[in-house]
């Protein structure tokens, strides 16, 4: 008995006397018992929006306010086209109202709105403010290097955007011997059609074929990072009797293969110093016709086989045990190898990331559809496309990147 009135006693305390987070106010759950946490709440409703349209140049500050009034008061959150703002954003929300400050480059042009929200309660999104962003002195679709030369590079993004600009990145590089233990071996018989090439991988070394280095993982895949960038090795050879017919380095990536032909005479009995800058210039398809900046960058997103032709030394082949050095991107400080002035930075639709949106975003994975590097689309998607051939003999046509 004298229990029961001390747990009665205490809860009665709980309903009337003790404070609720506003965390748990209003969250559609009674945590007093006499329900009062969930009276007096009010929906969200917007009070004072940003203006509707917005118009400002490149290094300009960009401040939006929006207010909200509710019980309890709600939150303010930010989106640009869909997405949480990038870039130089700061953001804050306090009783109802919500501050968005950015220090706008090309890229921040969009679409921004607010969201009001409130524990487990319906959120409220906002019409939007388009945001206009001038000092582009290109033409749209084109982005201006930032070099001393100023030149007008067309962007790429992997073809689901236009709009980019020059990205602020530092040179970097991949280092190693090729005689390192991850170097595998790659055996190429060339023929006349065009789209195909017979390749044979080996972990050491045996062919009958030409014989080409395999890189390792650390050189392949996402490499849009080391456009304009440069790739150096040696090459050693002890007479004048090797072939000038086969290309010294393949790159092949989203079923595009490019070549490149080292057209400098190599001089037998010394090292001879390959510096091959990574540029469309510098590459040809198969059939001899010249590489695009396209070309080039779509194999870049995501390079599954690198080759480095491998020379006769002393009539046979062997590994060499010279370095290779392969420039990149990092936007971790300088380096003390100067910058790479080329570089995209785009704005990335839904579903995608990375410089120019050559990686799926997070719940997406890439089909190869539509575009010569493929769509990114939501798990679900591929789930029912699964369902969909599963039962069939159709094979499916989309892969995991």
């Amino acid at each position: 008995m004298e229990y029961a009135l001390r747990l009665s006693l205490q809860l009665a305390l709980f309903g009337n006397g003790w404070s609720v987070s506003e965390t748990f106010r209003c969250d559609s759950f009674r945590h007093c018992l006499d329900g009062s946490d969930e009276q007096g709440c009010q929906e969200a409703q917007f009070v004072q929006l940003p203006p509707e349209n917005v118009t400002l140049t490149v290094g300009d500050l960009l401040n939006l306010t929006c207010v909200a009034s509710g019980v309890p008061a709600p939150s303010i959150d930010w989106k640009m086209n869909g997405k949480l703002p990038g870039g130089d954003c700061d953001w804050s929300t306090e009783g109802g109202v919500g501050q968005l400050s950015c220090r706008l480059r090309l890229i921040d042009a969009g679409n921004y709105s607010c969201t009001a929200r409130q524990p487990s309660r319906r959120e409220i999104e906002s019409r939007g403010t388009m945001v206009n962003v001038t000092g582009n002195a290109c033409r749209e679709g084109f982005f201006s290097e930032s070099g001393k030369r100023k030149l007008c590079l067309k962007c790429f993004c992997s073809g689901v955007s236009t709009l980019c600009q020059a990205a602020n990145l530092y040179r970097w590089n991949y280092t190693m011997a090729m005689n390192d233990w991850k170097m595998k071996y790659a055996a190429v018989m060339f023929s006349n059609d065009t789209q195909h090439l017979d390749i044979k991988s080996y972990d050491k070394f045996e062919t009958n074929f030409t014989p080409y280095y395999k890189l390792p993982y650390r050189f392949k895949e996402y490499q849009v990072g080391s456009y304009d960038g440069n790739l150096q090795y040696e090459i050693q050879v002890d007479n004048t009797s090797y072939s000038k017919d086969q290309p010294d380095i393949i790159l092949q990536g989203y079923n595009a293969t490019l070549f490149y032909k080292y057209k400098t005479p190599l001089i037998p009995g010394r090292s001879n110093k390959v510096v091959l800058r990574i540029h469309e210039s510098n590459f040809r398809h198969q059939d001899g016709k010249k590489a695009s900046r396209d070309d080039l960058m779509i194999v870049l997103a995501y390079i599954n086989l690198f080759l480095i032709r491998m020379y006769p030394t002393n009539g046979t082949y062997a590994p060499s045990s010279t370095d290779i050095v392969m420039d990149s991107s990092t936007d971790l400080g300088y380096h003390g190898l100067g910058k790479m002035d080329r570089i995209e930075e785009c704005r990335c639709p839904h579903g995608y990331r990375g410089r120019s949106c050559e990686r799926c975003d997070f719940g997406y994975n890439r089909a190869n559809r539509y575009l010569a590097t493929g769509i990114c689309m939501p798990w679900e998607w591929h789930r029912e496309e699964y369902y969909k051939v599963s039962t069939s003999t159709t094979m499916r046509n989309y892969h995991y990147v």
